[in-house]
């Protein structure tokens, strides 16, 4: 251990006379403790070290959605003024991994990620757990799998209610068309979460007798990929009237036919709330809604939980398991979303504010944010019998209920409160 390994975990100590203690033994070891100028710059790069480095994993920057959550990374990281590490997979789960598995050797203690495919969640999160890195994964996780199936160093699931998000995007959709008529389906890649955003769909479908779901193809999120789905649609159902697409690229590359083909009364809706899609919802035009998860939030809040976690903050069972909150957008709203989470040069949220560790008494998630009951989130999916015994004890509804309400509570501020 490095002499600023040694001063960093004696700032970590929170009992003072412990810290002298420790800092008696340090220098008795032999640690010359530096004094003056000297010493105060040594200082603070030890106590620096104390609050840990964090990583950020995921796919790509040449990407909306991935350039607005490493702005949030960032500007929580310099917030809380820890170190920072930005890792890219490129999609690719040999690179993910061994990634992951060089933290020990970036000297990182915390990570956020968002896995290839939901199947890497159990072993990242067991490198984590046994190298000591605090983890929080986003958006994808195999079902049943839970944090409390790894160990404490597994700090949350967290994700967007996508079912929630399909379920509002498509009812704004079937009403754009007058509630009856075909809706051509486009899904993206084979994923936890796109079997969520079709869940939504084919719900808010139940309430619309009149409306007929046809297609149901997949364009893996790609937008070339949608272009060339929505060729073959056209001529399969030239009676369309909608088209729901479940993200926001697949949906810009069907309104770029459906212009082409000048079929201008074909209303699209998509998921994600990327800029470009909330410039094309805000003219109130063919593309009526969108629901953006708001990637700089889901980064911030992540990172300020690991931050928590790694100093000393232990999340009760229903904190391990988060929806955070989404926003549908419409024409009356898509400009406001758009100019506040991409077009703002400082994010609206205060970061400090939302952690436990730094404000005990008046954190402020400054969103909806909402445990999750894995029966519901996983319900009709096979296997339910390997849920952790934790989710099935006796307290587990009350404790639950009581995180649901004191999460709400707390919910005080922030750009989209009461909106």
């Amino acid at each position: 251990m490095s002499e600023e390994e040694i001063i960093a975990a004696a700032f970590r100590l929170k009992n003072p006379q412990t810290r002298r203690v420790f800092i008696k033994l340090a220098a008795a070891a032999g640690i010359a403790i530096p004094t003056g100028a000297a010493g105060i710059e040594f200082a603070s790069r030890a106590q620096a070290a104390a609050k840990g480095k964090i990583a950020a994993q995921f796919a790509t920057l040449a990407n909306d959605y991935w350039a607005a959550f490493a702005k949030g990374f960032h500007a929580t990281c310099e917030e809380l003024q820890i170190g920072e590490v930005e890792l890219l997979h490129d999609n690719d789960a040999a690179r993910e991994l061994s990634q992951v598995r060089g933290l020990p050797i970036q000297s990182v203690s915390m990570l956020i990620n968002t896995v290839v495919a939901a199947g890497e969640v159990p072993m990242v999160a067991r490198i984590c757990q046994q190298n000591s890195v605090y983890y929080t994964t986003i958006w994808e996780i195999p079902a049943w799998f839970t944090p409390p199936d790894v160990g404490d160093y597994f700090v949350s699931y967290n994700t967007s209610n996508s079912v929630q998000a399909g379920y509002e995007v498509a009812k704004v959709l079937f009403k754009s068309i007058g509630g009856e008529g075909t809706v051509v389906h486009i899904k993206g890649l084979a994923t936890p979460t796109d079997d969520a955003r079709t869940a939504g769909m084919m719900k808010a479908a139940g309430e619309f007798p009149g409306i007929k779901i046809v297609g149901g193809l997949r364009a893996d999120w790609v937008r070339e990929k949608a272009r060339s789905v929505m060729l073959s649609m056209v001529t399969a159902y030239p009676d369309m009237k909608g088209v729901f697409a479940q993200n926001d690229s697949m949906a810009l590359g069907v309104l770029s036919v459906l212009k082409e083909r000048n079929l201008t009364s074909v209303k699209v809706a998509g998921i994600d709330g990327l800029p470009e899609g909330l410039a094309e919802v805000a003219k109130g035009g063919q593309f009526v809604a969108t629901n953006t998860s708001l990637p700089p939030y889901q980064a911030g809040f992540a990172a300020v939980l690991l931050f928590d976690a790694y100093s000393g903050w232990k999340p009760s069972l229903p904190e391990r398991l988060i929806y955070t909150g989404s926003l549908t957008a419409t024409v009356e709203n898509a400009e406001s979303i758009n100019q506040k989470i991409y077009a703002s040069a400082k994010l609206p949220f205060d970061w400090l504010r939302m952690s436990r560790s730094l404000h005990p008494n008046d954190w402020d998630p400054q969103n909806k944010v909402t445990p999750i009951d894995p029966v519901v989130h996983w319900a009709g999916m096979p296997n339910e019998a390997r849920l952790n015994a934790a989710y099935k004890s006796s307290g587990w509804a009350a404790e639950l209920a009581a995180t649901t309400q004191l999460y709400a509570e707390r919910y005080k501020t922030g750009p989209f409160h009461g909106g």
